[in-house]
């Protein structure tokens, strides 16, 4: 009995899961079958069905073991590369990086005026500080907040849609002219930011607004122009380009304004 004892203790110790589990099965059977043998009853029926049993729970313990390891190592690995980003992040100050996280905003807004996706790039922030900044505190920023700004940027997308939809497409220009039209944006609104309006703060906004709805309308006037259409006609698609770059452009820098406000709200408030 006690040298049966101690290979049961032996087995466990080499494995708790796959071997432990039909060991003891295994030994429990062999005392059982001592003591009934002794009272004429086989113990072999005992055994085999003892060993069929712990097989079948280390099967189950393993297969169990195996299926969780993947999604396990993932989770493990993405929870030390935030630890390891804020262990680095934090002697900077919950502050800094706060104010921060708002300057990388407002820079990502201005890039609206140059048909860059800046809302997206200014969400993709936000998401990035949510994740890997304070989880408690002042400076903390929350999902509500980020759900807040992806539908804000959802809105500012439709908004540059409706507005394309019905600007030089919708007046028949071909599709060099469209094209055109998005390369002339894109020129006439850095050439409006760095010349800028005389208005404090908001000019070289204001300019680049203008001067991007402007160069869309050179842009698609010339791809027409180009294509044998007359002076009138080009004029008609540039002025649809105008308008339509113009209210996309309002719309989605709105959009991005408001996305901007719900960014300082979340890390300040």
């Amino acid at each position: 009995m006690i040298d049966l004892q101690i290979a049961w203790m032996l087995l466990e110790t080499l494995s708790p899961t796959e071997i432990a589990v039909p060991a003891a099965n295994v030994v429990g059977a062999l005392i059982g079958g001592v003591f009934t043998t002794a009272v004429g009853v086989d113990p072999f029926s005992s055994l085999t069905s003892s060993l069929d049993v712990g097989f079948a729970q280390a099967e189950a313990i393993s297969t169990e073991e195996t299926d969780g390891g993947f999604w396990a190592s993932v989770s493990d690995a993405l929870v030390w590369t935030r630890d390891t980003v804020r262990d680095v992040m934090m002697p900077v100050g919950v502050v800094a990086l706060g104010i921060s996280l708002i300057l990388a905003c407002t820079l990502a807004w201005l890039l609206n005026l140059v048909a860059l996706p800046g809302n997206w790039v200014a969400i993709a922030l936000m998401a990035l500080y949510a994740w890997l900044g304070p989880e408690t505190g002042r400076w903390q920023l929350g999902l509500v907040s980020l759900a807040i700004a992806f539908l804000l940027g959802l809105v500012g997308e439709l908004v540059e849609f409706l507005a394309g939809a019905m600007g030089a497409s919708r007046a028949g220009a071909s599709r060099r002219a469209t094209l055109m039209a998005i390369v002339g944006s894109i020129i006439g609104a850095i050439v409006g930011g760095i010349v800028g309006l005389p208005i404090p703060v908001v000019g070289p906004v204001l300019a680049a607004i203008l001067f991007g709805g402007l160069g869309a309308t050179a842009g698609a006037m010339y791809a027409e122009w180009n294509d044998g259409k007359t002076w009138r006609d080009s004029w008609r698609i540039g002025q649809a380009a105008f308008w339509g770059r113009t209210t996309g452009t309002v719309g989605k820098m709105v959009a991005g304004l408001l996305v901007l406000v719900v960014c300082v709200i979340g890390v300040l408030f």
